[in-house]
């Protein structure tokens, strides 16, 4: 498996910082969050980022985030398409091979219709993305059961899953869930711990590095291998606590942490 950043983690910190100290710390790739890219973008270009990128050798596998898709009006689904189509051109030229769309659960209808609208919007979406060679890797944040069923009735080899470990831990904690996951689905992997805490009272801002917390990563990076995920782990933390720290400081323990969890699961984390 590859070790990746989402720039989340290192959120008050520039694109172009965070590729320089993610490579020093030792992480293959960089998840770029949008908004950073969108600021990068104020200044320079494409060419300019892919430069970056090569000179520090670390790839980026994903775009981090996009939503609004699933239930807004046709119209405004053509928009934020519109708007997303300058960020997926980016993401064609330096090599990006998914985006991240988080999934807005039922939208207020039953399961059944629910499913009807994703299967139509997210159909649509990936062909549209074709052009660019990109996939959608879905992020669903709760229990894991009626995202599977989902994806399966979309029936797209463009689109899979986003596991989050801890929306994931969240939503059920079930291993047999992961465990019904189809191997080739899985396309990218957000990994971190959390704090010890009730299910119902977790929130973002306590999510920890690897080991440090309640989550069996050890369990989950076992399934992942029975799997045969070879892909990226990308380190994703919302906490201030770290954000106020060097960026050289937050780099370096998302790096160790990450690997010692890979040692003590048995697996091979580059």
């Amino acid at each position: 498996m590859l070790s990746c950043l989402n720039e989340a983690t290192t959120m008050p910190y520039s694109l172009n910082d965070d590729i320089h100290y993610l490579a020093l710390a030792g992480f293959k790739g960089i998840e770029i969050w949008v908004d950073k890219l969108k600021k990068f973008l104020e200044k320079y270009s494409k060419e300019d980022l892919k430069k970056l990128l090569d000179k520090a050798n670390i790839s980026a596998p994903c775009l981090c985030a996009f939503g609004g898709i699933v239930f807004p009006p046709q119209d405004i689904f053509e928009k934020r398409v519109k708007e997303m189509e300058k960020y997926l051109e980016v993401g064609n030229f330096i090599g990006s091979k998914y985006i991240v769309l988080c999934a807005e659960g039922f939208g207020g209808k039953s399961f059944e219709e629910a499913r009807e609208r994703y299967v139509l919007r997210l159909r649509e979406l990936s062909r549209i993305l074709e052009s660019y060679d990109i996939m959608i890797a879905l992020e669903w944040f709760d229990e894991l059961p009626p995202v599977i069923d989902i994806v399966k009735s979309i029936d797209d080899e463009n689109i899979g899953f986003l596991i989050d470990t801890f929306h994931w831990y969240r939503g059920d904690g079930n291993l047999d869930n992961l465990r019904k996951i189809p191997s080739y689905k899985i396309f990218f992997i957000h990994i971190c711990d959390c704090e010890d805490l009730p299910r119902e009272k977790l929130e973002d801002k306590h999510r920890v590095y690897c080991g440090l917390g309640v989550i069996p990563l050890v369990d989950i990076l076992k399934i992942l291998d029975e799997k045969g995920y070879k892909g990226y782990l990308s380190v994703e933390i919302f906490r201030k606590e770290y954000w106020r720290q060097s960026i050289e400081k937050i780099t370096v323990e998302a790096y160790k942490t990450l690997i010692d969890v890979g040692l003590k699961a048995g697996v091979e984390i580059r």
